[in-house]
């Protein structure tokens, strides 16, 4: 008997990858291998620490941390992630070794530090290698915290994907936390989405527009993005080994092998507090939207071209909260005045509309230290400026590890 499939807002699948990295140098320490073993000492590619999975990733000195299975609480999420944390930096401790939070590390050199799972089943690996390259920025150096968010019927999906294409350009002004890049500020805040919307543009129908197109129904998601996307990749995947819906690199994806659609634009935080914060924030918003008339809905999200959003999303990316609305339609859904016309306004205006809604008012703290002192790039910038010294990024990165491993706030 198949299991019931989950409905909007029912419950929920939250992912947060960190680094290992050395506790001296603070380095990337590829030992993933090392650390993730079965009870037979056997490296393996996944492990329980309670109620958290801890898997590997392409890059051997990042671990994903997950929920087992889809949950409805997240306060007691955040405890959950908080315990595997602490148990996994006492495993890594015996390495001299540590987690740290982030988007990116700030002075890996990929090239030379990157190195790839060569446990067990290597063939999507290789194959993304021989196509791609992965020696780079855009494969090795990147953790995220993705949402999964389920949908129970076709309806449910149309009302979520649209939700989520209105939301995502605005999302790295809360959570973009990788100003630094190889010793150096290039200009962005969230410098990950800047190396990811790149690391596979030989084949530029996988990601788009990173914004997904204005699409609700499952047979026009399978036509005109993933029947797309396998094609194009065809020609360099003659066996087919990754014509698959994990193959999509959209900004948000739908699941259709577990009835969600994953929301993967936020750089993960310096605590999962701050992580399930802005999850919780963004929850609320998508719930307020799905709310509304679902033609409203589907004309809003169709309102602007996916290059469009993309526009937008890449200046929020680049100046957060200063960045300007070019896009007007949250603004007009939560009545902005013409004269409010940056993006930290609109989010303003958002978290105050929803301070009562119950995941908000929960996180209130979170929240409001995020739009008081600047999301956790702005505050890592006021810290070690623009031209950083080596020895300033290596004391941040190590006061950003006691952050995780003490479930406080980064200050600068």
């Amino acid at each position: 008997m198949s299991k019931k499939a989950l409905s909007l807002f029912e419950a929920f699948g939250i992912e947060l990858e960190y680094m290992i990295v050395d506790r001296e140098t603070l380095r990337p320490r590829p030992i993933a291998e090392s650390i993730l073993l079965d009870e037979e000492g056997n490296t393996t590619q996944e492990i329980s620490l309670g109620a958290i999975d801890v898997s590997n990733e392409l890059a051997t000195h990042v671990l994903e941390f997950k929920t087992a299975k889809p949950t409805a609480d997240l306060e007691q999420l955040e405890a959950d992630f908080h315990a595997a944390i602490t148990e996994m930096n006492d495993r890594l401790a015996a390495h001299n070794a540590m987690l740290a939070p982030g988007g990116i590390h700030p002075f890996m050199d990929p090239s030379v530090e990157g190195k790839t799972w060569s446990q067990g089943d290597r063939t999507i690996y290789d194959a993304y290698d021989r196509i791609f390259g992965c020696s780079s920025h855009g494969w090795f150096n990147l953790q995220s915290c993705h949402i999964n968010l389920p949908f129970a019927n076709e309806e449910e999906f149309a009302r979520l994907h649209a939700a989520i294409i209105l939301v995502l350009p605005y999302l790295p002004a809360l959570s973009a936390s990788s100003p630094i890049i190889e010793g150096e500020y290039r200009g962005f805040l969230d410098t990950r989405i800047d190396v990811y919307k790149n690391n596979q543009a030989k084949i530029p129908e996988i990601a788009g527009s990173i914004i997904p197109e204005p699409i609700f129904t499952f047979a026009d998601y399978q036509s005109e993005i993933l029947q797309k996307t396998y094609k194009a990749i065809a020609p360099h995947d003659s066996d087919g080994i990754l014509q698959h819906e994990w193959l999509n690199s959209r900004g948000a994806i739908a699941r259709f092998d577990r009835n969600a659609i994953e929301i993967r634009l936020l750089d993960t935080q310096e605590n999962p507090s701050q992580d399930i914060g802005i999850c919780s924030l963004i929850i609320a918003l998508l719930e307020s939207l799905c709310a509304l008339d679902i033609a409203t809905l589907k004309e809003f999200a169709s309102r602007y071209t996916p290059q469009q959003r993309k526009e937008q999303l890449m200046a929020i990316a680049r100046d957060g909260y200063e960045a300007d609305l070019e896009l007007r339609d949250l603004a007009e859904l939560f009545d902005l005045k013409a004269n409010e016309t940056s993006v930290g306004e609109l989010w303003a205006k958002i978290v105050n509309i929803l301070k009562s809604h119950p995941r908000v008012s929960k996180r209130t703290e979170a929240l409001g230290y995020i739009l008081q002192e600047g999301n956790l790039a702005e505050r890592i910038l006021a810290r070690v400026g623009k031209k950083p010294s080596q020895s300033d990024l290596r004391d941040t990165m190590e006061q950003l590890s006691e952050c995780l491993a003490n479930s406080q706030a980064f200050t600068n």
